[in-house]
């Protein structure tokens, strides 16, 4: 499988695995790869084994700091999430080679997570710990502006930023997507936490209404377990502006992509 892999990714999987007595806690001898689990613009993620035990190896494919993101934070948030069973356990990291190492959790067969268990990961994502790195939607959006090489931000977007009366910022995980989500030994555990960062809870709300497509109704029962109660018009309209903002995002962050891939 090493022969198929780009140069870089190649490399980087190479150095991490000869650093295996680093992990923690190590193996008992140096893991092979076995397949590749995704391999996108972002980065590319890897299962590889030692006799039975199992890691996925996420590899950097672009220059993560250019798109916004913060590595600390990152662990910091991912090592807590795991602590508290709502996320994979970490074991390695290396920052000079974009790896991050984290045990293989087998996904449950026939699973699937409902919205009220999807409610209940988010409360539990935002009691976590605080990092210290924030979300500000319109510095996000100028970093992508920047790799674009443009500089106007979308006025919809500064629009409903202005609509948004300060609020407690708790920790987020800001890209908790289906394809980010795992049920696992009945568990529903959140995968890929680069995007953590203290924010508004409802724009975590608005990753997954926008994200996965969810209907009206499936939108309204989403909010309604997470608040555990009926949402009043101002988080509803709070939660509206943090879907603009979201969409604005997403599209500012795949043309972004875009460019680096052609860089």
């Amino acid at each position: 499988m090493d022969e198929t892999l780009p140069g870089p990714v190649r490399r980087s999987l190479t150095e991490a695995l000869a650093q295996w007595q680093h992990w923690q806690p190590a193996p008992d001898a140096q893991p092979e790869p076995e397949r590749v689990l995704g391999a996108g613009g972002s980065n590319t993620s890897l299962l590889v084994s030692d006799d039975g035990q199992r890691w996925v190896v996420r590899i950097d494919g672009f220059d993560s700091q250019r798109m916004g993101l913060n590595r600390e934070a990152e662990w910091r948030a991912l090592c807590n999430a795991a602590a508290d069973r709502l996320a994979p356990q970490p074991v390695y990291r290396n920052l000079a080679l974009g790896v991050l190492v984290c045990q293989y959790r087998e996904p449950q067969a026939g699973a699937a997570d409902s919205l009220a268990g999807v409610a209940a990961l988010l409360r539990g994502i935002h009691a976590l710990p605080a990092v210290k790195f924030r979300l500000d939607p319109l510095q996000r959006a100028r970093g992508y502006l920047s790799v674009i090489g443009e500089r106007a931000l979308p006025s919809v977007l500064v629009e409903a930023c202005d609509r948004l009366a300060p609020t407690e910022m708790v920790l987020c995980h800001n890209d908790l997507l289906s394809t980010n989500r795992l049920v696992s030994d009945n568990r529903l555990l959140a995968l890929d936490w680069e995007y953590a960062a203290m924010g508004d809870p409802l724009f975590d709300l608005a990753v997954i209404i926008e994200g996965d497509g969810l209907t009206d109704d499936e939108a309204f029962a989403l909010h309604e377990a997470w608040l555990g109660d009926t949402p009043d018009e101002d988080s509803r309209m709070r939660l509206a502006n943090q879907r603009t903002i979201y969409r604005e995002l997403a599209a500012l962050w795949e043309r972004a992509l875009s460019a680096l891939k052609r860089a």
